[in-house]
C-alpha cells in the first residue's frame, strides 16, 4: 500500500503530460498562418476586408500542396492572377525536404530548391476555395456537352478585341484530329485556324496587352502533358498577330538525370494565320 501510494502522484504526472502532448499537437494541427498584405493589385483594385483576413490552416495548406502541380514561368506569367497577399510558411516539408513557401492569393506556390525557385499551381475546381483569386476562367462558356450537327465539341470564350460592346469570342471546335480556332466580332468570323495538338486552352485573364493567350498541349504515350507551348496573341487591323512563343518541354536533365521542364523563348513576329508551329518545334 505504502509504494502504491509513493507511484500514485508519479501515475498523476504522467498521464497529465500525455494530455499536454495531445492538446499540443492539436494546436500544431490546426495552427492558422494569416496573410500579409501589401499594396494594391496591378489593376489598381484596392484591397477589402476579405483579402485581409484569408488565412489558411495546416491542413487546408496539405490539401494545397496536394492538388498544385508544377508549371513554368511563361504559364505563371500569362495565366495566374498576382495578389497583393502572401501567406508566408517556414520550413515545410515537401516531397522529403523542407522549404520556406509563399502561398500568394492568386492560386500558386512559390519556394527555393537550393538552385532555382519553383512555382507550384493550383488550378483544380478544388482549389478556387482556398485562395482569392483562382486561375479559373469566368469569361469561358463551356458548351461541351452540346454538339453541332457536325458532331463537333465546342467551348467558346469571350474577349474584347476593339474594346467595345460587340459580342467578340473566340471558338474552339474540336474535331477528330485537331482543332479548328474561331475569332469573331459582331457575330461575324474573321479568323478560323486549324491546330493540330492535344489539348488548347484559351486564356483570357490577361496582365499585358494581349487581347488573349492560346496554350496547345502536347501528351506522351501515357497521357501525361509533355510539352506546353503560351503564345501571347494580339489584335490588330482586323487580324490576330503573335510576336513570341514560350515553349515549356518536359525532358531529363543532364546535370542531376532527374526530369524537369526544359524552357525555351521563341521571337517569331507573325500573323497567327501564318504560324508555323511544326517549323518551329522542328528547329
Amino acid at each position: 500500500m505504502k509504494n502504491f501510494l509513493i507511484l500514485l502522484p508519479l501515475i498523476f504526472v504522467f498521464y497529465s503530460c500525455k494530455g499536454q502532448d495531445k492538446d499540443e499537437k492539436k494546436r500544431i494541427e490546426t495552427k492558422v498562418y494569416v496573410a500579409n498584405c501589401k499594396g494594391e493589385y496591378s489593376t489598381k483594385e484596392k484591397l477589402t476586408e476579405r483579402d485581409k483576413a484569408w488565412s489558411l490552416n495546416i491542413n487546408d495548406i496539405e490539401k494545397i500542396m496536394n492538388l498544385s502541380v508544377p508549371i513554368t514561368y511563361e504559364e505563371w506569367h500569362f495565366s495566374y492572377p498576382i495578389t497583393p497577399c502572401n501567406i508566408d510558411i517556414k520550413d515545410y516539408l515537401y516531397r522529403g525536404k523542407k522549404y520556406d513557401l509563399q502561398i500568394n492569393g492568386g492560386s500558386y506556390i512559390s519556394f527555393f530548391d537550393g538552385k532555382k525557385p519553383q512555382i507550384l499551381g493550383c488550378e483544380l475546381p478544388e482549389c478556387k476555395k482556398y485562395f482569392l483569386k483562382s486561375k479559373e476562367n469566368m469569361d469561358e462558356e463551356d458548351l461541351s456537352s452540346s454538339f453541332n450537327s457536325n458532331s463537333k465539341q465546342t467551348k467558346n470564350y469571350r474577349v474584347n478585341f476593339n474594346k467595345s460592346d460587340k459580342n467578340d469570342l473566340i471558338l474552339i471546335e474540336k474535331n477528330t484530329n485537331d482543332y479548328t480556332l474561331k475569332a469573331q466580332t459582331d457575330n461575324k468570323v474573321f479568323f478560323t485556324k486549324n491546330i493540330s495538338c492535344d489539348f488548347i486552352e484559351i486564356d483570357t485573364n490577361t496582365k499585358n496587352k494581349q487581347a488573349f493567350n492560346l496554350i496547345l498541349g502536347y501528351t506522351d504515350q501515357y497521357q501525361n502533358t509533355s510539352r506546353k507551348i503560351v503564345i501571347p496573341v494580339f489584335f490588330k487591323n482586323n487580324d490576330l498577330f503573335i510576336e513570341k512563343l514560350f515553349i515549356a518541354t518536359l525532358g531529363t536533365s543532364a546535370k542531376t538525370g532527374e526530369e524537369e521542364w526544359m524552357q525555351k523563348e521563341v521571337s517569331e513576329k507573325t500573323s497567327l494565320k501564318q504560324l508555323d508551329l511544326d517549323k518551329i518545334l522542328s528547329e
